[in-house]
């Protein structure tokens, strides 16, 4: 196989005491949250904007919606896009999950607790949802997550909801979509490539460094001129793969970066049979692509 593509494999463990819900900071966190004021300005896709546009002309004198409005019939459609999620405690059990979300998601959640899924986000999703039912206001997020093979950063709109009755029952109804389905783009472009290739996903998030980019393709020839193998385990992110470049396949530094519009251009030489070799880094949107040219 031509291409290797790597997903992120979380060993953090999932559940946080109830005494620490809502005061553990996002630090670390793969999600970026905006304000209310900023939603419609970074929101993107057609389906949240409608549910955050909704919401909003629900509240009314300061009330939050209620469920039995924010999931009317006539609400049917976009439903398959949404999941629905009942507090419980500092907990968050899925009581709902369309078959649209299903598949984008390659999982479904129905009937789990939050707390009990094994990744790197879900303590800060248990902050952001418990935060969103103190505030009882929308939140607009945009996040990288492991579990679709086709798609890197999404973004989610959070929605506060209340049963109706005296002692209301708090729900958060969300909507996600993927921000990009490159990834398919990109295995064909590296399945053809005569030229080594790796794709790294950029991390989410202000101050995150290059070196904390999670590589997610490596085409045959990268491989080689590399001498990686097809696992490529040693190499998960861009801090590896500048440690594999000079401690393992012995690659010194020859030039200073050719900083081009748009790109960098690197030159080394290999200690071993002299061979010179150029690197061309080209930053995308979420993705950094490195070029490997044998000169």
């Amino acid at each position: 196989m031509p291409v290797t593509i790597f997903r992120s494999d979380p060993r953090a463990k999932a559940a946080v005491p109830s005494s620490v819900i809502g005061k553990t900071p996002l630090l670390g966190s793969e999600i970026q949250p905006w304000n209310e004021a900023e939603i419609l300005k970074i929101c993107r896709s057609s389906t949240l904007r409608h549910g955050y546009s909704r919401w909003l002309s629900l509240a009314k004198r300061g009330k939050t919606p209620l469920l039995k409005d924010l999931f009317g019939s006539e609400e049917e459609a976009r439903l398959d896009e949404a999941m629905l999620l009942l507090q419980n405690g500092s907990d968050f059990l899925y009581v709902y999950q369309g078959h649209l979300s299903v598949q984008k998601y390659g999982k479904c959640f129905r009937g789990v607790s939050l707390s009990t899924i094994n990744g790197n986000m879900t303590n800060s999703w248990l902050n952001i949802y418990n935060s969103t039912l103190r505030d009882m206001r929308p939140k607009y997020v945009q996040f990288r997550a492991d579990f679709s093979p086709k798609h890197v950063r999404w973004e989610r709109i959070i929605l506060p909801v209340v049963s109706d009755g005296e002692e209301p029952v708090k729900f958060v109804m969300t909507y996600s979509e993927p921000l990009d389905d490159k990834l398919d783009v990109l295995s064909a472009t590296f399945d053809r490539s005569p030229i080594g290739m790796i794709a790294a996903a950029r991390a989410v998030g202000e101050n995150r460094s290059l070196d904390e980019a999670e590589i997610l393709l490596i085409n045959a020839r990268a491989r080689s001129i590399l001498n990686l193998s097809e696992s490529g385990l040693a190499v998960r992110t861009v801090a590896d793969l500048r440690s594999w470049i000079k401690d393992v396949v012995g690659w010194e530094q020859v030039s200073k970066p050719n900083n081009d519009p748009g790109r960098a251009t690197l030159q080394f030489r290999s200690a071993n049979d002299e061979r010179k070799i150029s690197v061309i880094v080209e930053p995308y949107e979420y993705f950094v692509v490195y070029h490997f040219l044998e000169m």
